[in-house]
């Protein structure tokens, strides 16, 4: 459920935010985050959740991997989802900074920081995401954890991610991605899967009652 409310959250995010792009007069700067300041405020609580969000969902999804003998690449999931974490957070505090104090920036310094807050972000996030997917990918069409098809996909957006041009297509495409992988995950281990104990031979044989003798009369 964490990976359906993370892709919840960082949409409802980036709807809330057009910020200015990066290179934006640092005048600009100012000017947007005057008049958008309760929009700010709501998409760094936004992104700061989602951040949350994704440690929960690729820590699960790491250990699932590792369940079936994934070790390595269960263990890159979880890297490339801190690392995507991380990304989420330095948006959301970068953001934080301009909001709180747009008053007493000056147009020079809002606009380091406004730099700062889209390239750094996202750089961060793009790289988190190629590290996780490919990891997830790989790990699936090795051990057979999610279907070939789903591996094959998660393959490609972790490519995806790799480019320079295609990341932001890449990224785009996590989102649904992410869906589909959060609903097998949770119809894999949402259900408590049945114990079935051995059967052991000998104990069975030494529970079971011994036959009666017949007695013998003489003739």
């Amino acid at each position: 459920m964490a990976g359906v409310a993370m892709v919840a959250v960082i949409v409802v995010g980036i709807a809330l935010g057009n910020t200015p792009d990066a290179g934006a007069s640092g005048a600009k700067v100012l000017q947007y985050y005057s008049s958008h300041h309760d929009r700010q405020n709501a998409e760094v609580l936004l992104f700061g959740y989602s951040a949350v969000f994704a440690i929960v969902f690729y820590a699960g999804m790491a250990s699932y991997l590792r369940k079936r003998g994934s070790e390595i690449l269960s263990t890159l999931t979880m890297v490339g989802g801190a690392v995507m974490a991380v990304g989420l957070a330095l948006g959301a505090g970068t953001t934080a900074v301009i909001t709180d104090h747009t008053s007493k920036l000056s147009p020079d310094a809002a606009q380091a920081l406004n730099n700062v807050n889209e390239d750094l972000f996202f750089v961060t996030l793009f790289a988190g995401l190629m590290i996780a997917t490919m990891a997830i990918g790989i790990s699936s069409l090795r051990t057979h954890a999610m279907p070939k098809a789903l591996g094959i996909v998660t393959v490609v957006v972790g490519v995806g991610a790799v480019s320079g041009i295609g990341a932001w297509f890449a990224f785009m495409a996590s989102g649904p991605l992410t869906l589909v992988l959060a609903g097998y995950l949770y119809q894999r281990t949402g259900q408590p899967a049945s114990i079935t104990l051995p059967e052991v031979p000998d104990q069975r044989a030494a529970e079971a009652p011994a036959p009666a003798r017949r007695s013998r009369t003489k003739a």
